[in-house]
């Protein structure tokens, strides 16, 4: 899978965003394998920006679990600098949703897909 690398600063965020304290998320594939943990440093209406907690490639488009919400949407990143990255929820009508099996996975204390 390709991956974004580009550093994109000019703001195009239409709503404002929402800053978030000690978040935490999960970054998955499309096809529902693990990729790394992440923490949420601010949501805005159509996307976030999180850090993510270990280097790895991260393909453009992912599935983001939200801990606190226990649920997954499809992201697209949009920017990335070092750890940090800015991505934007998309709908994708061929992407087959997470199962609830997966869901429960990632929402538990330990996971393990």
């Amino acid at each position: 899978m390709p991956l974004y690398q580009a550093d994109n600063k000019a703001e195009k965020r239409v709503e404002e965003r929402k800053r978030t304290r000690l978040r935490s998320g999960k970054l998955v594939t499309l096809a529902g394998q693990f990729l790394t943990e992440c923490h949420f440093h601010n949501l805005a209406g159509g996307g976030a920006k999180i850090r993510i907690v270990s280097q790895c490639a991260v393909p453009i488009r992912f599935w983001l679990f939200d801990d606190q919400y226990r649920g997954a949407l499809i992201t697209e990143i949009v920017w990335r600098k070092d750890m940090e990255l800015g991505v934007r929820f998309i709908e994708n009508a061929g992407v087959t949703p997470l199962t609830d099996t997966i869901l429960s996975a990632l929402a538990g204390k330990y996971y393990s897909l």
